[in-house]
Order: structure tokens, then sequence, then C-alpha cells
């Protein structure tokens, strides 16, 4: 009987440990300040929550990259500057092909401008760990636009998120890259470029998880016309 109750509760231990590592819901928020060179500062408040339809495991995988490593398909919702600017939309990796669809809508309510509009992206995983996508908006044309994300697994717990994207724009062109290195699966520090409306801004980051609910993450950005910094936490269940 001692016996029978011993490995009852190994079995148990296990189970426990497993269901620890995996989740399916994500909620977090963040503050952004910002502090323009020639205007006074602002900060403004972030929220978003995503949910998988199934849940997905961060068992040796960097725990900030397993959804995406895992391709699970999601639906979230995003509420930016206050909530003035919200986007809610769903990913889709098709099972067995290489194919992945995204939709999304966007709300933005700000200082009287007000503009809804509706958006889509096609992608291809060629290889684990690699998407590549384009993405059209609901407006007169199509911009070309080309988006890579790939996470290499560098062994030894430590892995690298790279992030790349152009959109050759009617009135401006956009280009933007990221990268991340994971110290280990739970602690990474990235920096990137990103041109935007002819404004050039660079971008320090970090994200900890602290146990596999909690995490916290710190960025600090730098343009042509000022500075921001933002401070986030998120929690999985």
């Amino acid at each position: 009987m001692k016996v029978k109750t011993l490995v009852s509760s190994l079995m148990l231990l296990t189970a426990s440990s497993v269901m620890a590592q995996s989740y399916q819901y994500e909620v977090g928020a963040n503050i952004t300040h910002y502090d323009p060179d020639h205007a006074g500062s602002d900060s403004s408040l972030g929220v978003y929550g995503i949910y998988h339809f199934a849940p997905v495991s961060t068992t040796n995988l960097p725990m900030a990259e397993a959804a995406f490593l895992r391709k699970s398909s999601n639906v979230y919702v995003s509420g930016h500057e206050d909530l003035d600017v919200i986007y809610a939309g769903a990913e889709f990796y098709i099972p067995n092909s290489m194919f992945y669809v995204a939709a999304e809508l966007e709300r933005i309510d700000v200082d009287g401008y007000r503009n809804n509009d509706w958006g889509v992206r096609f992608g291809l995983t060629p290889v684990n760990g690699l998407l590549v996508w384009t993405g059209y908006y609901d407006e007169p044309g199509y911009d070309p636009n080309i988006h890579v994300k790939y996470v290499m697994d560098l062994g030894y717990t430590n892995a690298l998120n790279l992030e790349a994207g152009h959109t050759n724009g009617d009135h401006y062109d956009s280009t933007y890259i990221y990268g991340d290195f994971y110290f280990n699966h739970t602690f990474s520090v990235g920096a990137g470029y990103q041109d935007e409306f002819d404004n050039d801004i660079f971008t320090l980051r970090t994200r900890k998880f602290f146990n596999h609910q909690f995490s916290g993450e710190l960025a600090f950005s730098k343009a042509d016309d000022g500075k921001g910094f933002s401070v986030g936490a998120s929690m999985r269940f």
C-alpha cells in the first residue's frame, strides 16, 4: 500500500510539473512614458490578452517564444494609447502544412480622429522556427511588404530571436530589425532599429520570467524627436 501511495504521489507530482509548464491564456499591461524634444512629456497605458486554442507547452523552449515555436493558433485583443487604439484578431497555423493566416480589426479614436480598419496576413513556415509573411490593410492599393521572424536554437538553453520587415508605401517606406538573445529559457536582452516616417528609432529591451506564470519587461527607445521607456508585466494561466 505504501508503495502504491508513493507511486501515485510521484505520478501526480509529475503531472503537476508538466501542467505548470503549459498555459492557454496570457494577459499583460504596460506603462509607456514619452518625452518629446519640443513638447511636454506624456504617459499612456497598454493592455493585451491572448487565448490559445490548445495548451502551449514551454518545456525546453524560450518561454517568450513558446507559442511561436509551437505554432499555436490563437485569438487576441490589445489596447494602446490609453485604449484609444484597439486591435482584435486571430492567428491560424494550418495543421499539417506550412501555411499561416491571420486577420485583424483596428479601431482608432485619438483627439477627434476616428477610423476603423481591417487587415489580413498570409505567411509560410518553411522550417521550424521561421515565419515569413506579408500583410494587407483595407486601403487603396497594396503596399508591398515582407516580414520575417526566426528563432534559432543555439544550444545550452541559449537562443536567438531575429525579426525584420520592410514596407514600400505610397508616401513613405518603413523598415525595422530587432534581435533578442536568450541567456536561458527565462531571460532575454535585445536591441532594435526602426525607420518610420523618416524617424530613426533605436530600442533596447529585456524580459524576465520569474516563474512559469509571471514575467516583467523593460524597454527604452531613442528617436530623432525624443525618447521614451516602458515597463510591463504579464501573467499566464
